[in-house]
């Protein structure tokens, strides 16, 4: 189903973009879109790479792992659906992505269980003033939970592929496949939702009301709404920034009196 090569090319793309996010942060928004495209890439179907990242970012907004909580992993979803989509069918890639992003879950609390060693020793290095040594063990422990929770279970789930793509075909209806296609449609909206709820909205609700109308009624295309939405932005910040500047001089003024 894939070849070595391209096998090989996902599980080091997506290691190294692991890696490098722990070294030095995740590019956060568009990450999972970078990871979908690339694979589609590799695969030779970089428009379903895009479809694909770009449905599970939506997804993902407004998942937040605050607290070390876990969420399902969407980036690796976004890599292994991609692969399976672009030698099987969108459905299937859509259905298995979900259900790796969902299995990641768990593969996250397992890593990070297994990282705890390595946080116990760091701390006692702090413990004992020895910071460098710290670092050392925070970094050593990084290698084996990006081991547990990407590199393997990526690895597993590509030399699976054939067998699990005719698994899903054979033993999982047509009406189950289109419920996961469904489901991926209405999820970005419930990740809108929870991204809603944690902004300041209250006061600024009819903008979001203007970004609908322009959309649905209007034909403004996404990133022209979203265009709009940052001159709205920029008017806003100015006005406030001229609001607390002259409410700072007269308070002065008053002192000064």
């Amino acid at each position: 189903m894939f070849s070595f090569l391209q096998i090989v090319l996902l599980v080091a793309f997506y290691t190294f973009n692991t890696v490098y996010g722990n070294y030095f942060g995740n590019p956060g928004a568009g990450n999972i879109v970078i990871l979908a495209y690339v694979s589609g890439l590799i695969m030779g179907d970089a428009n379903l790479g895009l479809y694909i990242g770009g449905t599970y970012e939506l997804m993902n907004i407004g998942l937040n792992p605050l607290g070390g909580s876990s969420v399902p992993n969407y980036r690796t979803g976004a890599v292994v659906g991609t692969a399976i989509g672009a030698v099987s069918n969108l459905e299937t890639g859509m259905a298995i992505g979900i259900i790796t992003a969902t299995l990641g879950t768990s593969l996250d609390v397992f890593g990070k269980t297994v990282g705890s060693f390595f946080l116990h020793k760091a701390q006692s290095a702090i413990g004992k003033m020895n910071y460098k040594k710290a670092y050392n063990w925070i970094e050593i422990g990084m290698y084996p939970r990006v081991l547990l929770t990407t590199t393997l279970p990526t690895l597993i789930a590509l030399m699976a592929g054939a067998a699990l793509v005719t698994a899903i075909n054979d033993f999982i209806p047509v009406w189950m496949l289109n419920g996961f296609k469904n489901a991926g449609n209405m999820l970005p909206a419930v990740g809108f939702a929870v991204l809603l709820r944690s902004l300041q909205i209250k006061g600024n609700f009819h903008y979001v009301i203007l970004g609908y109308a322009l959309f649905a009624y209007m034909g403004v295309p996404a990133l022209g709404v979203a265009l709009i939405g940052v001159v709205f932005a920029i008017i806003a910040y100015h006005n406030n920034t001229k609001h607390n500047e002259l409410a700072s001089s007269l308070s002065g003024g008053d002192d000064d009196e």
